[in-house]
């Protein structure tokens, strides 16, 4: 073989294994493209379920709480505390308005919240 034979095989093979290498590459980017499209499809709402439990489970506790510190004070009314009278009517509207305005405000960031975890 003469040396141009041996060059244009050497760019032949070269030129091969540089288009197979770009091709590899870009299947390699395509699958994880469509990978990460379907986990993010799934991981989705499983996020805003989580956090919706979540949020679900405080505003439970906040309520409870708000009931709890409704007993005390009709204990201590009961018991003879007086001025605690007015206590009977404020304390339960003015925890439940501030149980439900910060169930709102985390339900609303439900949806941003999960979007971020992806």
């Amino acid at each position: 073989m003469n040396k141009k034979a041996i060059v244009y095989l050497c760019l032949a093979v070269a030129l091969c294994l540089t288009l197979t290498t770009v091709s590899y590459g870009a299947e390699q980017c395509k699958e994880s493209k469509v990978k990460t499209f379907w986990q993010k499809l799934f991981n989705y709402p499983a996020n805003v379920t989580k956090d919706s439990v979540a949020t679900v489970a405080e505003t439970g506790k906040r309520s409870a709480d708000v009931v709890a510190n409704e007993v005390k004070t009709v204990g201590k009314v009961t018991s003879g505390s007086i001025e605690k009278t007015p206590d009977l009517v404020v304390e339960p509207v003015k925890g439940t308005a501030e149980t439900v305005a910060k169930a709102v405000v985390e339900t609303s960031q439900i949806p941003v919240e999960a979007a971020k975890k992806e």
